[in-house]
């Protein structure tokens, strides 16, 4: 049958959210409730070239204070176009689930189930807060026009977080002052991220 991934048409998103070719749509909670509730499922190989859906991407960054943890993608991952590329964020995209909670919570179960896959929690480290931030959208490039990014900050109460897979993805906590240093090795919406919510 081939995956399924949660997705919403284009031309409705833009009717409820600002356009902006590139970069980060800052939106409140009732909005991205509208869009959750009235997306739906389609087979990912079919919305892979069609610009008619966006696909919706949870991407979370996670912070402590005036800290972010910083990833890096390592040569154990299949997608080689990223292969040693910074990146701010932890997501991927929704797939349906046989629970019975509403679409908003759905949304939160897969973003913190995208989170830990990547990572652990130690130590008496905790989530305090989920933070939505707003949409990524870069329509300058074809993976970008199909697809969205939900932006969360995920704030935690310590810094004992730790990489899953050592293999394909390495990690460290950097200071807020010292991100810029990072830059050029980023991912386009971990640059947009830095460029329009972090560095304001």
């Amino acid at each position: 049958m081939g995956e399924l991934v949660f997705a919403f048409p284009t031309d409705e998103l833009w009717k409820l959210i600002p356009y902006i070719k590139k970069g980060l749509i800052k939106e409140n909670s009732e909005v991205l409730k509208r869009i959750v509730q009235n997306g739906l499922f389609r087979k990912r190989s079919e919305l892979e070239e069609d610009p008619s859906f966006k696909q919706i991407i949870p991407y979370a960054i996670i912070s402590n204070r005036e800290s972010f943890y910083l990833f890096r993608r390592r040569s154990g991952q299949t997608e080689k176009r990223l292969h040693n590329k910074f990146t701010l964020g932890a997501g991927g995209h929704m797939n349906p689930d046989n629970s019975m909670s509403s679409k908003e919570q759905y949304l939160i179960n897969e973003l913190k189930r995208e989170l830990y896959e990547e990572v652990r929690l130690l130590n008496g480290c905790s989530i305090e807060d989920v933070e939505f931030i707003g949409f990524i959208n870069d329509d300058t490039i074809p993976v970008g026009r199909v697809h969205i990014g939900l932006l969360y900050n995920i704030h935690v109460s310590t810094k004992e977080v730790y990489i899953n897979e050592t293999d394909k993805m390495t990690a460290d906590w950097v200071e807020k002052s010292d991100l810029a240093e990072f830059y050029e090795g980023m991912e386009t919406w971990s640059k947009l991220v830095f460029d329009f919510y972090i560095k304001l």
